[in-house]
């Protein structure tokens, strides 16, 4: 195996100054210099031992995420943010899941943490603050993504929620829709879900529309909820002319839900979505949707922390809010007279 003094045998310099080019510490070094350890290590075909590396430098190169739901499809764009930002920069990636649940939350942050990764990306439950403040206390790099966390001032990247829920139901009120139902997932502390609640609620307000709660379904988890939640809307007395969907998961099953009603979008109602995959211009009628610039968060979040990581002042937490678009297709029309 070859070893850092054969690099330096080769190039007939000391150990001191290959550790220099390998750490790209070229002040003082002639460019003549540089290109013979260059050389010496490109014909050897030395690799560094990068766990005696991070031991010295006590930097692993490595950097954890942690999601709430690693099955939702919308994260794997994400991840592919995440992973092209890691690659360009030299570094590793390790990925968990908490399957939104506190605890798991909780153990991922400090598996992670012993694993000694150089800093996390957090899709949090909206839980475990006293973790995030000790972690904050001791200075160690972390990103909230997707979901902010009250209580703590950290580095987060987000979506603008309120504005992209605001632009759909202002697009059906546009259209004439005066009774547009809404089906979310329970809130707890999950900040999109309040948002998007919230977005609903004032785009009504501004239309000076009143918020009728009968229209506004909260449903848990687990599936089939969604359906349930979108039959209950359309067996109203006065049901909605419209719906929209907060997630990748309600979307199918409002959809579904209207189907066993024996309804049609957009003949008998209709529906805005909220997330964009390839597959939902497939749909029957493609569905509109607020897309997510899902990778382009996951590359913000990612360089957010690792220029964190390697800042070597304390500086003010950044909060980086994206813009969702509205997609308009074929699943709305204006309603029957």
């Amino acid at each position: 195996m070859v070893t850092i003094d054969d690099v330096a045998k080769k190039a007939g310099v000391s150990k001191s100054s290959v550790s220099r080019v390998l750490n790209e510490n070229f002040e003082y070094m002639s460019e003549e210099m540089k290109e013979k350890i260059l050389n010496a290590i490109e014909e050897l075909n030395y690799t560094p031992n990068s766990l005696a590396q991070s031991l010295k430098k006590k930097k692993t190169q490595v950097i954890g995420i942690i999601l709430s739901d690693i099955s939702n499809p919308f994260w794997a764009e994400v991840l592919k943010g995440v992973q092209d930002e890691c690659n360009k920069n030299g570094y590793g990636l390790m990925v968990s899941s908490s399957n939104e649940d506190p605890e798991t939350e909780k153990d991922n942050l400090l598996m992670l943490r012993s694993r000694q990764v150089d800093g996390v990306i957090v899709n949090t439950t909206g839980s475990n603050l006293d973790l995030f403040k000790s972690l904050l206390g001791e200075r160690f790099p972390f990103v909230l993504l997707d979901r902010s966390l009250g209580g703590i001032n950290a580095d987060t990247v987000v979506v603008n929620n309120v504005e992209g829920v605001k632009q759909a139901i202002q697009f059906l009120i546009d259209q004439g829709h005066r009774r547009i139902g809404i089906v979310l997932h329970t809130l707890g502390n999950r900040s999109p879900r309040i948002e998007r609640l919230e977005g609903y609620k004032q785009a009504l307000i501004s239309n000076n529309m009143a918020i009728d709660e009968s229209l506004i379904k909260i449903c848990n988890l687990s599936r089939g909820n969604g359906i349930k939640a979108t039959e209950e809307l359309l067996s109203l007395q006065k049901r909605p002319t419209a719906i929209f969907a907060t997630n990748e998961m309600l979307n199918l099953e409002v959809l579904t839900g209207i189907k066993k009603c024996g309804l049609k979008v957009p003949d008998d109602i209709s529906v805005i979505g909220y997330d964009d995959f390839p597959w939902i211009p497939l749909l029957d009628p493609p569905l509109s949707t607020v897309a997510q610039p899902a990778y382009e968060m996951g590359v913000k979040a990612a360089a957010l922390l690792i220029s964190n990581i390697k800042r070597k002042r304390k500086r003010r937490p950044q909060i980086i809010q994206l813009e969702p678009q509205l997609v308009i297709r074929n699943s709305c029309q204006p309603p029957k007279r």
